[in-house]
């Protein structure tokens, strides 16, 4: 409008050109390109990606515009390009891009995100606010809040990024993180660099504490698990080969004896720090077999031999579906020594281009069951019927046998016989109608 051409771009820069200039440029030039200068320009701030601007509707002449930044904010902005003019506004800040780590502090009403947008978040859930956030080079993929036996302060924080780095970031000004947050000012609360590492070459899909708080774990997409000392500063202890990308990692709860953990979903051996040489191994034997596993794989067995010895046979179970290609696992959790849940992500298709998930496997499983044992029971009521069917032709053939040795002038015509034969099946009602006609083709016969 006013004769001026504005434009916005990825840099994060509002530039305002004259469109009369830009209209009357000489092409008749050497060269097809036209250099000029913007008459006004405003940056709105670092890390800022402008995708669209929409003036203030309420009132039509006004210079105020906002505008949508796609690294995850909204911005307030004054286009009058005068010497009063206010800075750039945040109205609203947020992830650009699907969170890929969620985690809620154990001892505060705080929860920490993290997303490839290169960024870590922190939020008081409690005051509906953002307190804090750090910006890296590389995207966020998995985040983790250390427990209360690692930071008795609860504002250590374990992230890890596309390239296979883990940073350990403390929440500054920590005698703030209160069970009831939500009274500080803005602006107080900050993310601190404390120990960068680099174990893995690929992004770091998950880290877990160990559940002691003695051993931090990492997977990633590599195929590869590293072993950590928790302390003032963390060292490695080693690391195994797993066969396929960690998904998710999960250390067994006090109730195991032993420290097992579960990558989705192979179980393997924690590290034990009490052995002396465990320092100098640098890689530890992988996918161990443990005598427990084979002890309870032989205590089901033996469970299952005395069941069925005891009670009386049950119905088996349909085949496991298996999809093809497989559902991919999502997480997984222990319940119970011996015993723990996994969550699958939709992902094979069925030959009628219907998306097959693991719930509607498990529902068609339960179907086919039910269908099962309502066709055993409808073959044990055919079978029922044919028995007695078969009793019944035996005392209808004795019967047209005694018809035939009467006198021929009190012997029954073979049409009255069928009319008999109709009224006797008709008052049978278990038989149903459906066993009428085999009789007659037999009576027939006869």
């Amino acid at each position: 409008e006013d004769g001026q051409l504005m434009t916005i771009g990825s840099d994060g820069v509002v530039r305002v050109w004259d469109f009369e200039r830009i209209n009357t440029a000489d092409s008749n030039s050497d060269g097809i390109r036209f250099e000029m200068e913007p008459n006004n320009e405003l940056v709105v701030g670092r890390n800022v990606c402008l995708s669209s601007v929409v003036r203030r509707s309420s009132l039509p002449h006004s210079f105020v515009w906002f505008a949508q930044d796609s690294n995850g904010a909204i911005w307030k902005l004054d286009l009058s390009f005068t010497n009063t003019s206010p800075d750039p506004e945040c109205l609203f800040s947020f992830h650009g891009g699907m969170i890929q780590g969620l985690d809620v502090s154990k001892k505060s009403h705080l929860m920490a995100t993290t997303t490839l947008d290169c960024s870590v978040k922190v939020f008081d859930f409690l005051a509906k606010r953002e307190l804090t956030t750090r910006r890296f080079n590389q995207g966020g993929t998995a985040l983790c809040w250390a427990p209360a036996k690692v930071s008795q302060s609860g504002g250590l924080l374990v992230t890890g990024f596309e390239n296979g780095v883990v940073r350990l970031l403390e929440l500054y000004n920590p005698q703030r993180l209160q069970t009831i947050t939500g009274q500080s000012p803005e602006g107080d609360a900050e993310l601190r660099l404390r120990q960068p590492f680099k174990p893995h070459d690929a992004a770091v899909t998950a880290v877990a504490y160990e559940r002691n708080g003695e051993i931090l774990a990492t997977g990633s997409a590599d195929c590869t698990v590293f072993f950590f000392t928790v302390g003032e500063n963390y060292n490695p202890i080693g690391f195994i080969h797993v066969p396929e990308p960690v998904k998710a990692l999960e250390w067994s709860p006090h109730s195991h004896v032993s420290s097992v953990f579960n990558h989705c979903c192979c179980e393997c051996e924690g590290p034990d720090l009490r052995e002396e040489d465990f320092a100098r191994n640098k890689a530890i034997k992988e996918e161990k077999k443990k005598k427990a596993k084979e002890e309870r794989l032989k205590d089901t067995k033996k469970l299952d031999v005395e069941q069925e010895e005891e009670k009386e046979e049950k119905e088996e179970l349909p085949p496991i579906y298996i999809p093809d290609p497989p559902s991919p696992l999502c997480c997984g959790f222990y319940s119970q020594p011996g015993h723990f849940w996994l969550s699958m992500v939709l992902s094979s298709f069925l030959s009628s281009n219907f998306l097959m998930s693991p719930c509607s496997s498990l529902e068609m499983a339960k179907q086919k069951l039910q269908n099962d044992q309502l066709q055993k029971e409808a073959e044990l009521k055919v079978s029922e019927k044919q028995k007695n069917l078969s009793e019944l032709q035996k005392k209808f053939k004795k019967v047209l046998n005694d018809n035939q040795n009467l006198s021929e002038h009190i012997r029954l015509k073979p049409e009255v016989q069928m009319q008999i034969w109709d009224v006797y099946v008709c008052t049978i009602p278990e038989l149903g109608n459906s066993a009428a006609l085999p009789l007659k083709l037999r009576f027939n016969e006869m």
